[in-house]
């Protein structure tokens, strides 16, 4: 199917969607088969923070609140945080037909393939770099703990498919 195809498709399905939740009909299904791969990582900087604090909080509170025992439950928190974010919000990337999907620190972001400049490889990180404000997404394994070589074949794959400059370094 062509790419103009594809997105009457899945805009009309949208639409008839909508339209069936609002009766009480099951949706139909997503119309085009998605193609994107799905490669995700794991975040361990901010929870060994989050657990550091709330260690910070068991000892340092203790002796300062002798009657109140809140501090338990504040360390408790910060931990249960930590874990939280370890478990379930896991960094990753998202390689499309024509776009690239990431969750960021602040959200989800996607980019399109025309706003890609180039993507760089390294022996231990994937680079990004976006065109509109030049900025980059790096993918590291120490870092973000991502599988670098099926992540390296896919972004392969698609910067030839969009005609994005490679980099080897």
């Amino acid at each position: 199917m062509s790419r103009k195809w594809e997105r009457m498709v899945k805009k009309n399905t949208k639409v008839t969607n909508a339209r069936r939740k609002k009766s009480g009909s099951n949706p139909i299904s997503g119309g085009v088969a998605d193609d994107s791969s799905v490669f995700k990582g794991r975040s361990w900087l901010w929870p060994l923070l989050l657990v550091a604090i709330g260690f910070f909080c068991f000892v340092a509170f203790r002796s300062a609140a002798r009657q109140d025992n809140l501090y338990w439950v504040t360390g408790a928190s910060y931990i249960f945080l930590a874990v939280l974010i370890y478990w379930a919000r896991r960094p990753y990337l998202k390689v499309g037909k024509q776009s690239l999907t990431s969750r960021r620190f602040s959200g989800e972001r996607t980019v399109e393939a025309a706003q890609i400049s180039e993507i760089a490889f390294s022996k231990d990180a994937v680079v990004i770099i976006v065109q509109p404000k030049n900025s980059r997404w790096v993918f590291t394994r120490f870092y973000h703990q991502f599988p670098l070589e099926p992540v390296k074949a896919a972004l392969k794959e698609f910067a030839n498919k969009n005609a994005i400059a490679l980099k080897e370094e």
